[in-house]
């Protein structure tokens, strides 16, 4: 009778650890979740900015010297920033053409941009 009982409360002892750990399991599953999906809005929260900042000095389809200063200085962040290749591509272009930007080189980075907002 008490190898029963001893084994009775044995038994019952492993269910209940057993539920334990599959509910702890289940919840750090949960909150695991829960921070990855956090993370990845603040991402995208932080590239939708990043993104606001390029294209906001050429918002009026034209780039002029004081635009051209401002975009060609955020170059390395937008291609460290994980933006749109389209953007970085259009804004590498930019960049490089110096004092005069060509029209078709302005109007790539202002698609780009509209692009990347939407």
């Amino acid at each position: 009778m008490t190898f029963l009982r001893s084994k009775s409360v044995l038994l019952v002892s492993g269910a209940v650890l057993l539920l334990s750990v599959t509910g702890c399991a289940t919840i750090a599953d949960t909150a695991s979740s829960a921070a990855s999906s956090a993370a990845t809005q603040l991402a995208d929260g932080a590239k939708k900015e990043l993104i606001k900042k390029v294209c906001a000095p050429i918002k009026d389809g034209t780039i002029n010297a004081a635009d051209l200063k401002v975009v060609s200085s955020m170059v390395d962040a937008v291609r460290e920033g994980g933006l749109p290749q389209e953007i970085v591509d259009a804004l590498d272009d930019v960049a490089a053409s110096g004092d005069k930007v060509p029209a078709d080189t302005q109007a790539r980075l202002v698609t780009a941009c509209d692009n990347a907002l939407v």
